[in-house]
């Protein structure tokens, strides 16, 4: 008898040639509207791991989920220009997914930059969108919180083992995400970096900190509010951490007098972006998914 894997890996070639990576799970389910995973700036289709497992049990709805890993992230090819690490062409890769692996109508879960993507998606392909879950991240970005996340990169050397890792994730986050357990802060490790022919590396092309280090904090990023608007005719869920620094208290109010009707849950404990496996906050999205049905 043959064990099941946790996940199928896959990759897919894209308009422009390059090979896009990502995983999927629970792939022998029926359901009719699978969930799709995007991932924030320098994220993976790891960050989803524990949530898509539960997603495609019983328990979480028996549902088939897709994590995808843009290009220069994850297993996903690196692209040679930096300057296609955008917003447009990162959407246009997960229509090119999508439509390479026969799907139709999904349901979303985009953390960070993947709720910028969804919401790009929901304007320029009405019809393909389900349901939505927000992830910390809103029409309005607080550039502080990006400019937070290039420095990290850019102020620490690459560790020397995964332990070392993982202590660095935890002396870097404990205070602003005391939900992290131990064991949670191994998981996030391994989730941005990799131990490969004896060293450790990045989980992502460090050339995607190049667009971060332009971010003028004197200027407003433009804002997303016409995109966020489309969204209103679909079920919204919008999850802001406790202690972000990217979604402010501001703009979650402002999100919900625009749609009452939206969803709308702080995943205590955590800054930006919440893993969605961490203080049960699966089974918050578990329940938001069963409810369109």
């Amino acid at each position: 008898m043959s064990i099941p894997l946790d996940y199928i890996s896959f990759k897919c070639s894209v308009r422009d040639g390059l090979k896009i990576a990502g995983r999927k799970y629970g792939w022998q389910n029926t359901d009719p509207y699978p969930v799709v995973c995007l991932a924030g700036i320098t994220r993976n289709s790891s960050d989803f791991h524990d949530l898509a497992l539960y997603l495609s049990t019983p328990k979480g709805g028996n549902r088939r989920v897709l994590a995808i890993d843009y290009r220069g992230r994850g297993q996903s090819e690196h692209d040679s220009n930096w300057r296609n690490y955008t917003l447009s062409i990162e959407a246009d890769d997960t229509l090119d997914i999508l439509t390479a692996l026969g799907l139709g109508q999904v349901n979303i879960i985009g953390s960070s930059r993947g709720g910028l993507i969804a919401m790009m998606l929901a304007s320029i392909r009405p019809g393909l969108l389900k349901s939505i879950i927000l992830n910390d991240i809103g029409p309005v970005i607080d550039a502080t919180g990006l400019v937070r996340i290039w420095r990290t990169y850019e102020s620490s050397s690459l560790p020397s083992t995964m332990q070392e890792a993982a202590n660095l994730r935890e002396h870097l986050g404990k205070s602003t995400s005391p939900a992290f357990t131990k064991s949670d802060w191994e998981k996030e490790a391994h989730r941005l970096y990799k131990f490969e022919n004896g060293k450790v590396s990045l989980q992502f092309d460090k050339k995607l900190l190049t667009s971060l280090r332009s971010i003028n904090l004197d200027e407003r990023l433009p804002d997303m509010w016409l995109d966020f608007a489309a969204l209103t005719k679909i079920p919204v869920m919008a999850i802001r951490a406790e202690n972000t620094d990217v979604l402010s208290q501001e703009t979650f109010d402002a999100m919900k007098l625009l749609y009452p009707k939206m969803t709308t849950i702080t995943a205590q404990g955590q800054n930006h972006a919440p893993i969605l496996s961490v203080g049960g906050l699966e089974k918050q999205v578990a329940g938001f998914l069963r409810s369109q049905l």
